[in-house]
């Protein structure tokens, strides 16, 4: 294979000469020789040649053809030509061509006479360095290509290292500094350029000072330099109240080769009060609901045998019979009747705000479908206290599916969005303002609308709105989790929370929640038993003296056997008293309802399908277990006593 470095060019307009240095050289290896007649050919082979990526190594140019002209053009095209100029002893002398071309070492004169083997040396000497001279120059165009790619690449990663917000130091191995990030000066109150080049143990001991734990700290610098493959992480506390979360991992070359250690310091304060903020209110708000759940539970028994006993009064008021005159026989006072209708009226309301409260309260994850206008409902009755000042509800509701997911979550959602529409309203503004909830269907989901008429949200915190934290309300007014949490329940419910406002235009936020697959709905609910007319005989097992007694009152036509307490009740089922039903309070001190349904499921069977719970709410997860699993009858406190009576009679038209 040809060299392409020594290929040689011969200009001469005697053919002779042409063979004469072809045989001179012709013998010697890698050796390519090319002709040309005249100076004008001579110049364009070199052109060619040079646009081709093969240049000549050397060009042997008589002087005769205006050899002086040819080289200076030669060189204008390829300047790293090397040139062997041939002259006859009568030509002009070299001072005369030197002071032509310019010295040149790049330029042999060689006058005739000469000896062969001089030319064949000489010319392969200057073969050999245009070679190396390309060479050098191609070396030192990557050299410089090279380092200007370094400095670009040095001046990026200073960029970037200035621009981060974490402090990052490097140190070599001998543990000198080799460079620090301004924010990492700015961390620990050093001067600007004051580490380079220092030790890095000294720049420890002049922070150490800082620390709340420095022996620590300096426990655990002093390992890390000892085992220079280890990487880590911990948090440094200093004494000004700051949180510094440290990193660090070894410097690797290409070839895995350990030069130092990286450090990066970030001042991670902020972000952990707010964790510990975070922490609280989700805290703050468990208890909450534990403490609704419980409220609710301990409201619903004496709501129970209060309602108990104004339908009782009322059903009693209307055997006997109003009078023309408003009396009523028996001696009930005239308007006494419309009084206890009101009484019962508020009870009622009090029931359906303690019910909301419980399903708000109870932290489960069932699935199944919810239907949102129940769920919607729900929250403007929870709501209603912000509602009532502020602006009236104005519902479009159009038919939609059910949506399969969580009612709890997707009801404190709404709740929260309703609440959170009340309070862009001033107070005291209700007849000019309104907030609308519409429902709509899509082909592909549910699309629920809650628009208030209230200030809007300007557009710097429109974006904003649901990070975490972020609130407009005054201080103590709201934590900023409302919305954000809003939209994580109802992205797992594979939706969307989104939020169109503009100040003084009021604020929109849409719900989106995709249908699942449709399934036909078929009534499952069992015919209703015929009525029955014989005596029952009815076990009730409450340690709610009133409860069992409103429930003797409303079942005087039955035989009512009482047990305040489970170990009795289940004793004179031992003893083989037998009843039609079990009217069990699920909640009590000692033997609970679902302990009396165990034993009984254990020791009587039959006796245990009898069985019927009485529950004011389940706010354990054992009891809320049960009651998702046991297919026994439930009466939810308060209930009415003519919901008491259905469930004794369903239970007599059931054969034991």
């Amino acid at each position: 294979m040809t060299d392409p470095d020594r290929r040689i060019l011969i200009v001469d307009d005697h053919r002779a000469t042409h063979e004469e240095v072809r045989q001179i050289l012709g013998d010697a290896p890698r050796i390519e020789i090319s002709s040309a007649d005249h100076g004008v050919a001579g110049v364009e082979r070199v052109r060619a040649a040079l646009a081709a990526g093969r240049p000549y190594a050397v060009v042997l140019v008589d002087l005769r053809i205006d050899g002086t002209a040819t080289i200076a053009q030669m060189w204008e095209v390829d300047r790293d030509l090397q040139v062997v100029l041939c002259t006859a002893s009568a030509g002009p002398g070299r001072d005369a061509i030197l002071q032509r071309l310019g010295a040149s070492d790049q330029l042999l004169v060689l006058s005739s006479p000469f000896g062969l083997a001089e030319v064949r040396q000489l010319v392969l000497a200057m073969a050999e360095k245009g070679r190396l001279t390309r060479d050098a120059r191609t070396r030192a165009a990557e050299l410089a290509r090279s380092r200007a790619e370094l400095a670009a690449s040095v001046t990026l990663a200073r960029a970037v290292q200035q621009a981060t917000a974490d402090g990052l130091m490097v140190v070599d191995r001998d543990r000198r500094i080799l460079t620090a990030s301004r924010r990492f000066l700015e961390m620990w109150n050093f001067a600007p350029d004051s580490l380079d080049g220092r030790d890095a143990a000294a720049t420890l001991h002049s922070v150490l000072g800082q620390m709340l734990d420095p022996e620590a700290v300096t426990a655990r610098v002093d390992h890390l330099y000892s085992h220079p493959e280890e990487s880590g992480t911990d948090e440094l506390r200093l004494k000004d109240g700051r949180i510094m979360e440290r990193l660090t991992s070894p410097v690797r070359s290409d070839s895995g080769e350990v030069h130092g250690r990286l450090w990066i310091f970030r001042d991670v304060t902020e972000r952990r009060r707010l964790e510990l903020d975070r922490a609280v209110v989700t805290e703050r708000m468990a208890a909450m609901g534990r403490l609704a759940a419980g409220v609710g539970h301990e409201i619903n028994n004496p709501l129970t045998y209060a309602l108990g006993n104004i339908e009782a009064l009322l059903e009693a008021g209307a055997a006997q019979g109003a009078q023309p005159d408003g009396q009523f026989a028996g001696g009930f006072a005239g308007g006494l009747i419309e009084r206890l209708q009101e009484a019962r009226d508020g009870l009622a309301r009090i029931r359906v705000i303690v019910r909301d409260l419980q399903t708000l309260a109870r932290a489960d994850d069932k699935v199944g479908e919810v239907d949102l206008k129940q769920v919607i409902e729900q929250a403007i009755q929870i709501a209603g206290a912000e509602l009532r000042h502020r602006a009236p509800i104005v519902r479009n509701y159009r038919t939609a599916p059910p949506i399969h997911g969580n009612q709890t979550r997707l009801g404190q959602v709404f709740l929260n969005l309703i609440i959170n529409a009340a309070q862009a309203i001033p107070e005291g503004q209700a007849a000019s303002n309104r907030i609308e909830i519409s429902i709509r269907d899509t082909s592909v989901a549910t699309v629920v609308d809650v628009t208030d008429t209230g200030s809007g949200i300007a557009p710097e915190h429109l974006e904003r709105i649901f990070d975490p934290f972020f609130t407009t309300k005054e201080l103590g007014a709201g934590t900023g989790l409302g919305l954000s949490i809003s939209r994580d329940i109802v992205a797992s419910h594979r939706g969307t929370l989104t939020a169109r406002s503009a100040p003084g235009a009021g604020t929109t936020m849409t719900v989106t929640l995709p249908h699942t697959q449709r399934i036909p709905r078929t009534s499952t609910a069992p015919p209703a038993p015929a009525p029955v007319a014989r005596r029952a005989r009815v076990l009730v097992i409450d340690d709610e003296p009133l409860i069992a007694r409103i429930l003797q009152r409303a079942l005087s036509r039955h035989q009512v056997t009482v047990a305040s307490e489970a170990r009795d009740a289940l004793a004179r089922i031992a003893r083989g008293e037998t009843y039609d039903v079990i009217l069990c309070d699920l909640m009590m001190p000692d033997l609970s309802g679902i302990d009396v349904h165990e034993h009984l499921t254990r020791e009587h069977p039959a006796v245990a399908r009898r069985l019927v719970f009485m529950t004011g709410g389940a706010f354990t997860s054992k009891a809320r277990e049960f009651l998702s699993t046991v297919k026994n009858d439930r009466l939810d406190k308060p209930f009415s006593l003519s919901q008491v009576h259905k469930v004794v009679d369903r239970h007599l038209a059931t054969p034991a």
